[in-house]
């Protein structure tokens, strides 16, 4: 398991639920098929204070997490 600075269990889950992490963005389970996300999705996500949208990775804050920059 590469070294990941991010702080999400998703990360340590060998079984992760979702493709990609809330907080940074990166693709924690590869197994699982990218989603096109609707807004109405997006403002969910927001709601839920992820800086990236679980499904599609994209970012929905931005200037929001220290983490961003990582994933450039």
């Amino acid at each position: 398991m590469p070294s990941n600075p991010c702080s999400n269990l998703n990360h340590r889950r060998s079984d992760s639920l979702v493709r990609f992490c809330p907080q940074c963005g990166t693709v924690v389970n590869a197994h699982i098929t990218t989603r096109y996300c609707s807004e109405a999705n997006h403002a969910r996500s927001r709601r839920n204070q992820n800086v990236f949208c679980v499904d599609c990775g994209d970012m929905l804050r931005r200037g929001s997490s220290p983490m961003a920059r990582l994933r450039a």
